[in-house]
């Protein structure tokens, strides 16, 4: 007869297995690009700032790294002066590949909610305007259009429902905030009321929209320029936060004298990391004489952590929950190489 320990010994291997699956379940990773040597490599670190790991070490500079939504990738824009392109590789930083091969820069790669596709900016038209790249195949389609040349889209967030593509809309030295449909069929300003616009001598400008995991909100910077002796000075910008329809903007609690970088959603939406330094507009704003660190903003109660603190420049945070996979089996079947533009 099998003793009664046995029993209880299953039992406690079990709860155990349940406690370490659910904890792993729950933790998180941070990509993000940091200056240590004055160019920009990319890193990546747990949730809580600890264990940061580089990924790149090459003469260049990469920059603006995105983890996969299966975190078996991360994507990243690497500086070939005088242009820029596209590049991806594996989660442990190996495997590296190039994708795009443009005379003109190709940037700020996002992905499709399933991983099967990105989108990014590239001037292949002569102006930026956003891309939609498949991965299997390597074909693109370009999704907005410059009017002529009178305006330029940049700054892809794709909705986690993967019909919409919200960016940032340039026209002449005005910058807003707008959607477009997945088909590019429709392209509309995603706010509501003038943008921008200019409320006694201050000009309000809006740009690098980000969808929430959730799909509820949409978060973007607001920069304001005014007027001192008839000369342009910047003012302190804010971080907003608005509802998928576009209203009900909430300006996120940061100090105003830090000088803000980069965000971007984590822990699902009910919190943000963003790039800042407490050093203040009282100095030159020249990056290379700044020290940006990595911070925790809690939106419940408006709560900031700073998560990393080095002597370099930390900066263009991603977060996305669990551990990165390493793993060769169930990857993307890719076809590496040079984009082809789609019919």
């Amino acid at each position: 007869m099998e003793p009664r320990y046995t029993h209880w010994k299953i039992v406690t291997i079990f709860i155990l297995m349940l406690i370490l699956i659910l904890t792993n379940s729950s933790e998180a990773v941070i990509v993000f690009n940091a200056t240590p040597t004055g160019k920009s490599d990319i890193y990546v670190m747990n949730d809580n700032g600890g264990n940061v790991r580089q990924l790149t070490k090459t003469p260049l500079s990469e920059y603006k790294p995105r983890l996969s939504p299966d975190r078996k990738y991360i994507l990243f824009t690497r500086k070939l002066s005088p242009k820029s392109d596209i590049f991806i590789m594996d989660a442990d930083g190996s495997n590296e590949r190039r994708l795009t091969h443009h005379r003109p820069n190709d940037t700020d790669p996002c992905w499709s909610p399933d991983g099967k596709q990105i989108a990014f900016t590239s001037t292949i038209d002569g102006a930026p305007n956003i891309h939609i790249m498949k991965l299997a195949t390597g074909n693109i389609r370009q999704l907005t259009k410059s009017n002529g040349g009178k305006t330029s889209a940049s700054m892809p967030s794709w909705s986690p429902d993967g019909q919409h593509i919200v960016h940032q809309q340039v026209f002449g030295d005005e910058t807003y905030i707008y959607i477009t449909d997945i088909d590019g069929k429709e392209t509309r300003p995603f706010l509501h009321g003038p943008q921008p616009h200019v409320i006694e001598n201050v000009l309000i400008s809006r740009h690098h929209p980000l969808w929430s995991p959730n799909g509820k909100h949409v978060m973007y910077f607001e920069d304001r320029m005014g007027l001192e002796a008839n000369r342009p000075v910047r003012l302190p910008s804010h971080l907003i936060v608005v509802n998928k329809g576009g209203r009900l903007p909430k300006k996120l609690d940061i100090p105003k004298d830090w000088v803000l970088y980069s965000a971007c959603w984590a822990a699902n939406g009910a919190e943000i990391l963003f790039s800042a330094t407490e050093e203040g507009w009282e100095i030159p704003i020249n990056i290379k004489q700044l020290n940006f660190n990595i911070y925790r903003y809690r939106l419940l109660d408006g709560k900031i952590t700073q998560i990393a603190n080095t002597p370099t420049n930390e900066l263009d945070p991603h977060w996305v929950q669990g551990t990165l996979s390493v793993s060769p089996e169930g990857k993307l079947n890719v076809q590496w190489g040079e984009i082809k533009e789609e019919e």
